[in-house]
């Protein structure tokens, strides 16, 4: 068990005993080792388990199944390399030996104390002692974020790139002058477009209230979604009014379309025909594509001269379409 100075130790963090069970010990230097993987560590454990303490040997002989097992590995060859390691080390030596059955295997001497020669960390407090040299060594810890270039160096870089560039340019080629980006410039809109942004948006307003209004009486579907989507719906609505204003609807008009549809923002489609609807312009049904199965003249006998008398129709004869009287029947 190893001894540690009160003063050699982190402050920072302390580990009690809590409730006790049988245990296996495994040295410091095992668990310092900086070139012993962790799965060696692990199966050193595994090893000094199957140790016999009350015959005072230092030997084990489990076999490789049993500590893959132990370990949670499903490959009985899981722990040589890590075996392999541990003896690299010095942590142990395998001798080869018959098991009373006759079988074949591996005897195991576990060390406790490291080998000669061995110039690792030994204790936890050297492992600290170590430590607080290295970060004294290394300086203060660099701030977060990415390191900046120190301003000498960066000037010295910014001259380094500008004499390639002049050197790389042929003597006749005069430099290009840098100037500032210029921004795109926005168009100016016009009083009339001014004029009729301001109109499309009193209009807008104006509905927006008259929908809350009638949303409150029940007779209206009230305005849902979050904030954002109504700001949405609102720019749209704005954007629509001024179309048709643009258009040349009157403002009656389409005032009168609001009404209509009682939407809070019509749909685009909807929106057009009732305004098209509204100032007279014929809406015509989209063609469906399929041709009618009767004409009229089938189903008059006078055919297609619109000065024979008109009679009661008869049924058509339906032979022609492929069925029969006694389908019809």
């Amino acid at each position: 068990m190893s001894t540690h100075v009160a003063d050699d130790l982190d402050e920072q963090y302390e580990a009690v005993m809590g409730r006790k069970a049988p245990f296996t010990m495994v040295p410091d230097w095992i668990t310092l080792h900086d070139e012993l993987h962790p799965q060696a560590k692990a199966v050193y454990a595994v090893l000094a388990m199957h140790v016999n303490v009350s015959k005072k040997d230092d030997t084990a002989w489990p076999t490789r199944l049993t500590m893959a097992e132990m370990l949670g590995w499903t490959r009985e060859q899981s722990p040589d390399k890590y075996l392999q390691q541990l003896e690299a080390a010095g942590a142990i030596d395998t001798e080869d030996w018959s098991r009373p059955n006759g079988a074949r295997g591996k005897l195991y001497y576990v060390h406790q104390t490291p080998p000669a020669g061995y110039t690792g960390v030994t204790t936890v407090a050297e492992w600290y002692k170590r430590r607080r040299e290295a970060l004294a060594a290394a300086g203060p810890a660099p701030k977060p974020g990415r390191p900046r270039k120190d301003a000498t160096e960066l000037k010295a870089a910014k001259t380094a790139i500008a004499k390639k560039t002049t050197a790389a340019r042929p003597a006749d080629e005069k430099p290009v002058k840098k100037t500032a980006a210029k921004k795109t410039a926005t168009k100016e809109k016009t009083p009339e477009e001014l004029a009729l942004d301001k109109k499309a948006q009193d209009g807008a307003d104006k509905w927006w209230t008259t929908a809350k209004d009638l949303a409150d009486k029940k007779k209206m579907k009230p305005l849902m979604g979050s904030k954002r989507q109504q700001s949405g719906y609102f720019l749209n609505l704005r954007t629509k009014i001024r179309d048709a204003l643009d258009a040349g609807y009157d403002s009656r008009v389409i005032w009168r379309a609001l009404e209509q549809l009682g939407e809070w923002s019509p749909a685009k489609r909807e929106w057009e025909t009732t305004l098209a609807s509204l100032n007279g312009i014929p809406v015509g049904r989209r063609p469906s594509g399929r041709a009618p199965i009767f004409t009229n003249s089938q189903w008059t006998q006078g055919g297609d001269d619109p000065s024979a008398p008109s009679v009661a129709p008869t049924t058509p004869d339906l032979s022609e379409y492929g069925f029969e009287d006694d389908d019809v029947a």
